[in-house]
């Protein structure tokens, strides 16, 4: 058995399989996934678990060179996001959906406020 890491497996077999500017993509619950791209479901509530919570696990193992969020994002969010990652890229809504569509995976979480929604794009460890 896994002793650490991130213990889903979908996840952890995207993250073996980024290389540098792939990208993946957490997402609020209303976010709209294309049925053409690997979605990973972890909704469990509403707001349960949060990008937030989502997002710490995954960039533990995740190296990121930015992240990109729609300009329509609440200060609240974009505050949020700078914990991760000072590097932030704002696209529109329609376009940050459009750039979702080429993404290895989208993590859909609990998440139900508008515009909680971010595209990390993979860095290079060296």
């Amino acid at each position: 058995m896994k002793k650490k890491g991130i213990f889903n497996s979908e996840i952890s077999s995207v993250i073996a399989s980024m290389g540098h500017t792939d990208t993946i993509a957490v997402v609020d619950m209303g976010f709209p996934i294309s049925k053409d791209i690997k979605k990973i479901d972890l909704v469990v509530d509403i707001g349960t678990p949060t990008l937030e919570q989502v997002t710490k696990i995954l960039l533990k193992e995740l190296h990121i060179e930015k992240i990109i969020i729609a300009k329509e994002s609440s200060e609240d969010f974009i505050n949020l996001i700078k914990k991760f990652n000072k590097n932030i890229e704002f696209v529109s809504h329609e376009n940050l959906k459009k750039l979702s569509t080429n993404c290895k995976a989208i993590i859909r979480t609990g998440e139900n406020k508008p515009y909680f929604n971010a595209i990390f794009v993979s860095g290079v460890i060296f």
